[in-house]
């Protein structure tokens, strides 16, 4: 048994190693934040604002990358036109809250929020059975019979992440927050996958079978 689990392990923890392929344009919220944050700080600019500054350019960055596929997914899933574009407003809308709130913990605590809407939807999938989340999220090549046990490891994994993002807020800097925040894409993708792989062996396996 615990040959199994140490087995196990591993094979989740080579799912980080060079094999798994990131775009590179993944990384250049990250870049474009630190870059800004350097330059703003040797520019003896207050840590406050440095910290706006680098965190609104790193998250507009990151929804004009993202924009083509939100709007993609949105038309599938909203046809009136009205209710598109409003959905499409709300990331713009929260962006520009921030903003006009100017307080770097707002921004901190909107990642808390976010991971935690995550983890409830996914807690909602295990309550009604559907597993929508996973279904639409995850590839349609998975084993569906694997679907529930996914849906409970992803939103353990969110509530994890409500916890680490927390921890950060009260004993990190803020220059390691964004740190954090600009890596956050690459490392959840890695996370997923290698959760998703994981649980499709166990469930090969036959754990997690009714």
């Amino acid at each position: 048994m615990l040959a199994e689990i140490i087995k196990t392990v591993r094979r989740f923890l080579a799912l980080f190693g060079p094999g798994a392929e990131q775009p590179w344009t993944i990384m250049l919220p990250l870049v474009v934040m630190a870059s800004v944050w350097a330059v703003l700080r040797s520019l003896t600019l207050p840590e406050r604002e440095a910290f706006m500054a680098a965190f609104v350019l790193a998250m507009a960055l990151r929804m004009m990358m993202r924009a083509d596929g939100t709007i993609a997914t949105l038309q599938n899933q909203i046809s009136d036109r009205r209710s598109l574009t409003l959905a499409l407003m709300i990331a713009p809308a929260v962006l520009a809250v921030l903003i006009w709130q100017g307080e770097p913990l707002w921004c901190q605590r909107f990642l808390s929020v976010y991971f935690g809407v995550n983890a409830c939807l996914y807690l909602l999938d295990v309550a009604d059975g559907r597993h929508a989340m996973v279904r639409h999220l995850l590839p349609d090549t998975r084993p569906r019979g694997a679907d529930p046990m996914m849906s409970r490891v992803l939103a353990i994994f969110y509530m994890a992440l409500v916890l680490l993002n927390e921890t950060l807020i009260h004993h990190a800097s803020l220059s390691a927050w964004l740190i954090y925040f600009g890596l956050l894409p690459v490392l959840l993708r890695r996370f997923v996958l290698a959760l998703m792989r994981t649980v499709d062996e166990a469930y090969a396996k036959g754990f997690g079978r009714l």
